[in-house]
């Protein structure tokens, strides 16, 4: 985690130019804002959820009715954010539990592919430009992980404020990590990770 403006935040590892539609399995970490505890408590090193966290658990569990290539994997809401594996299949995957994958966000899958490869190639190669960065954040944001990920605080935070009476606070912090598990020594290792989370708290980066 580094300091910025007096706020601690976490590190993304996010592939400049990657393709966040790409088939692949994506470790994410969402924080709460200012890392408040709300979502719950650790209790015996088992996690003892909050109403707050109760519905960020049950929309998490909603998620693959967002896209067809959406797999849930390993995933722990811990008082203060959340560590899920989300799994994005091949183009043409079909999850069996949402009918959304052939209409635009399907189809953005596809059209960018090429363009997105080819960024990715030249910033290996050279720095990239100021134009090549913007054409990359329009993309990007079209993108099925940012997308999940946008809809899914928007929703848990609509839904927390309703229960809590607080409209308009804000429950999550602006980004997220991302990391691309490259292996399955690497995916393995994330798995206990996120399995340990509970155990390890007193530990862990967020516990204050």
């Amino acid at each position: 985690m580094t300091l910025y403006r007096n706020k601690y935040r976490v590190e993304s590892n996010r592939w400049q130019f990657w393709d966040y539609s790409a088939p692949a399995s994506y470790f994410i970490t969402v924080c709460v804002q200012d890392r408040k505890n709300i979502l719950g408590e650790i209790v015996n090193h088992k996690i003892e959820l909050s109403n707050a966290g109760i519905i960020v658990s049950d929309y998490f569990a909603e998620i693959p009715k967002y896209h067809k290539r959406i797999i849930l994997d390993k995933w722990i809401v811990m008082p203060n954010h959340f560590h899920c594996i989300i799994k994005l299949g091949d183009y043409d995957f079909d999850n069996g539990v949402s009918d959304i994958g052939n209409g635009d966000v399907g189809n953005v899958d596809k059209i960018h592919v090429d363009k997105i490869h080819e960024f990715y190639l030249r910033y290996k190669k050279t720095k990239p430009s100021e134009n090549d960065i913007k054409q990359y954040r329009k993309l990007r944001r079209k993108m099925l992980i940012p997308m999940i990920m946008g809809k899914f605080q928007m929703q848990t935070s609509k839904q927390i404020n309703i229960i809590n009476i607080t409209p308009g606070n804000k429950n999550w912090q602006n980004n997220y990590h991302d990391h691309v598990i490259r292996n399955d020594t690497e995916y393995n290792r994330i798995k206990q990770y996120i399995k340990n989370n509970p155990m390890n708290w007193k530990d862990d980066k967020f516990y204050k």
